[in-house]
């Protein structure tokens, strides 16, 4: 189509001072005729194209030119290549032709200025794996298997639609439908092992995530808790917790006030503070604390 050819003029002519209409006759299998046709087209169209006849001639845009100056704004030209940084982090294929190509329309090959990785350090091979099957599995619709460990250790087997990925609290989860559980679940993606792409498929318009996120509200047990915290782990509270949350003592310590799911997790957490913290509500996390601790030195006797 000729309306596709005179993109792809421009967008050569954008990464190439000067071309000759030999070759693009050549690239595109027309005749030099129908190129200067073309050029007189995209001229017509307000596109700042000329040609220069003679030994070392050619056919060239002037300098500076960005394809879509009269469409997008310099905000919004940002905006796109931030989201496709983002995108790049996840290991998506081929990003990076995309981001060559939208830098050199919108004339920004300098900017150099956002580099986004959401990867751990000393992160493997086995992660990038996992990430292109559930890209796959939630592009293609396709029920996945996988080895799931929660935070107490215990391992299941799950057979889950996936239905959404996720990144949050510098983490990434998968939102899916769980056929074990037989109901919508939220797993982090560190904690899935094995990951098979079945050849299952599912129709994404039977689920629904609000159905999932009241159904996730319902079933935690959330707690208020209050803890005083030694100045010690000032490094961890800020990295951790959200501010707002935070209060700062005269004494130097830093009283937390916080609601939070009780489960395994938060236990572990809050051992994880050692003699640092002191829990102020509710006072039977102290008790749940206390004996967990009693069984881990039991275990070293």
């Amino acid at each position: 189509m000729q309306i596709d050819r005179l993109f792809q003029i421009v967008y050569i002519l954008l990464n190439r001072e000067k071309v000759t209409a030999k070759e693009l006759s050549e690239t595109f299998s027309v005749s030099t005729r129908t190129i200067y046709r073309d050029v007189e087209t995209l001229s017509l169209a307000g596109i700042p194209i000329y040609t220069n006849k003679g030994k070392g001639g050619g056919i060239s845009l002037l300098d500076n030119f960005k394809i879509n100056k009269s469409v997008l704004s310099n905000e919004e030209q940002n905006n796109i290549l931030v989201g496709l940084e983002v995108l790049k982090a996840t290991e998506y294929e081929d990003v990076n032709g995309a981001i060559l190509k939208l830098k050199n329309l919108f004339n920004k090959n300098n900017d150099n200025w956002i580099e986004v990785d959401f990867s751990n350090w000393g992160s493997s091979k086995e992660d990038k794996v996992k990430f292109e099957a559930l890209k796959y599995s939630l592009v293609s619709c396709k029920t996945i298997k996988f080895d799931y460990y929660n935070s107490s250790g215990d391992k299941t087997s799950r057979d889950v639609n996936p239905i959404k990925l996720v990144f949050k609290h510098k983490s990434w989860y998968l939102k899916g439908f769980c056929l074990l559980k037989n109901s919508y679940r939220t797993f982090k993606v560190h904690r899935m092992k094995k990951v098979i792409v079945t050849e299952n498929t599912f129709d994404r318009e039977n689920y629904n995530l609000k159905e999932e996120k009241s159904s996730y509200e319902e079933s935690r047990s959330l707690i208020n808790l209050k803890a005083v915290l030694n100045p010690k782990v000032k490094y961890r509270i800020y990295d951790e917790l959200d501010e707002k949350c935070i209060t700062k003592n005269s004494d130097g310590s830093y009283t937390i006030d916080i609601i939070m799911p009780e489960n395994e997790w938060l236990y572990n957490y809050i051992i994880s503070f050692g003699e640092n913290i002191k829990v102020i509500k509710p006072t039977y996390i102290n008790d749940i604390i206390k004996n967990k601790l009693e069984k881990i030195l039991k275990s070293y006797k």
